[in-house]
């Protein structure tokens, strides 16, 4: 195979192009290579000069060690060099033998991490068969093949990369020669490397390194008045959330189930609105409005985490109801300390997980030259509306995933309150009907506030017209509803309404 690029050298564009950035990542990744050539080569040496770790398991490990150590001096060395560089080049040559043991050390490392699976098996399930199935020769031979495979392999890939074509593109948008930034600048020859490549995770080849965001209005006179409104709901939001939360910790009386959610509601409301309220705010005086794309996929992150967590919390609030009025005698056990501890973490794990995938398929986007955000935050419906490519998978996904959530949430807050409206319907005392439909009251303004905007936004395919309705109604649930959830619940609640009033005497006497 013949090579007929007339390219020298690359231009690796690394992490960061800001100065002070770079001197950070700097010292940064320096300690973690330093912490891993210390902690691999000690854990090699550790096992040689051990006889109680000369075992199949330690063997293996040992290799995987030593794996991780050229892995890593494979990429990071150059990284360091060109972070306090000003060139940032990496020749020509040097990029195919980058890639050629960035491919091979991949592979070497799977296939021991298979092989010490398969070693774990035989210890377990073949105990008595584990000495001699397991021999010194039957691990060198089962510890051969991840090299040999991988660097074959390797080779292979290489040679396609090699194949590559660059009409003068130099820039390689990565801080090591990796196959699919060279792909996407190669000009000829990316058919065969492209489908040749084993895909193991989604990668992004767009050329964007931030986003213009339009935000609400391009009218100075309005931007100004928006900033003066959005800046107190901000201060009111984070004011009244945070005293939600103080005041629940100090208060006797609110140490229930109840105000033990309420308090991770405000929680989630504080954070909620700071993912979204200061950078639009910067943005109504800035001439820029740019967001970085880093920043860009953080915001789209911790938003998707957020309304995930907020939703089922929604939902574990309505179950907690349903047990204080449909099974009174039995609360206290049902809803301990630790089930509540539960309760409320399931939110937390599932809300950020399930964003760490919906994030993934948003880094697969392509945007091709179109940078400008019909949004005041990054958004997933105006992203999809600007992107060239990976949009299907994306918008699929995004109804799909909404759906499945909202609809399972919103599930157990409408069942939970079927029954309890059965239960109080069942209630003889009119006073007893009142005060349970009171404790509901607010839990239930909330959410038809949140899930009705939410569903708005969310379950329908992205437009023009959507994405503008969209990005009114997102103000509210972005901005408004976590101003208004700890009203909702202080001026409809009989008992935070009281240890606001005994907190305001309280503070007033210490005058």
């Amino acid at each position: 195979m013949l090579n007929f690029t007339d390219v020298k050298e690359f231009i690796l564009l690394g992490l960061t192009s800001h100065r002070e950035w770079q001197v950070l990542f700097f010292i940064i990744f320096l300690v973690v290579y330093i912490i891993t050539l210390v902690g691999n080569i000690g854990m090699i040496m550790l096992i040689k000069v051990s006889p109680q770790l000369n075992s199949p398991m330690y063997f293996f490990l040992s290799h995987l060690s030593f794996v991780d150590v050229w892995f890593s001096s494979n990429v990071t060395p150059k990284m360091l060099e060109n972070l306090l560089s000003e060139t940032k080049t990496i020749s020509y040559t040097g990029c195919l033998v980058q890639c050629f043991f960035f491919i091979a050390l991949v592979h070497v490392e799977i296939f021991i991490l298979a092989v010490m699976a398969f070693d774990r098996y035989m210890a377990i399930g073949k105990p008595l068969l584990y000495g001699s199935r397991m021999s010194r020769v039957v691990c060198i031979r089962l510890i051969s093949f991840p090299y040999i495979y991988g660097f074959l392999t390797s080779l292979a890939a290489t040679l396609w990369t090699y194949g590559l074509y660059f009409c003068g593109k130099i820039e390689i948008n990565h801080f090591y020669c990796a196959d699919p930034p060279l792909i996407k600048m190669a000009c000829a020859g990316t058919f065969v490397k492209e489908y040749t490549m084993i895909i193991l995770i989604m990668p992004n080849f767009t050329d964007v390194t931030e986003f213009i965001l339009l935000g609400l209005t391009s009218h100075q006179d309005l931007q100004v008045l928006f900033f003066g409104v959005f800046l107190v709901v901000y201060i009111i939001t984070l004011l009244g959330n945070i005293g939600m939360i103080i005041l629940i910790s100090v208060t006797p009386q609110l140490q229930s189930p109840m105000y033990f959610f309420l308090s991770h509601l405000s929680f989630v409301d504080v954070w909620f609105s700071s993912n979204v309220t200061p950078k639009m705010l910067e943005n109504l005086l800035s001439e820029t409005k740019t967001i970085s794309y880093v920043g860009c996929l953080v915001q789209c992150y911790f938003f998707i985490a957020l309304v995930h967590v907020e939703v089922y919390i929604l939902a574990v609030m309505a179950f907690d109801r349903y047990m204080a009025i449909c099974n009174p005698l039995l609360y206290g056990s049902k809803m301990s300390r630790t089930v509540c501890v539960r309760l409320i973490s399931v939110p937390y794990v599932y809300g950020f997980s399930v964003s760490l995938i919906c994030t993934l398929w948003t880094y697969g986007l392509y945007f091709c030259g179109n940078f400008k955000i019909n949004h005041f935050y990054c958004a997933d419906p105006p992203l999809i509306k600007i992107a060239c490519g990976g949009v299907y998978i994306k918008e699929y996904t995004m109804i799909v995933i909404a759906g499945i959530n909202f609809t399972y949430s919103l599930s157990v807050v409408l069942i939970s309150y079927t029954l309890i409206v059965v239960a109080v319907l069942r209630m003889r005392s009119a006073d007893g009907r009142k005060k349970a439909f009171s404790t509901c009251g607010s839990h239930l303004t909330a959410v038809t506030m949140f899930y009705g905007t939410l569903i708005f936004m969310y379950l329908r395919r992205p437009t023009e017209e959507s994405v503008e309705q969209g990005k009114m109604v997102a103000v509210f649930y972005t901005t408004v509803i976590p101003m208004l959830n700890p009203m909702i619940y202080s001026l409809r609640n009989k008992d935070v309404k009281e240890a606001v009033n005994k907190a305001i005497i309280k503070a007033n006497l210490g005058q």
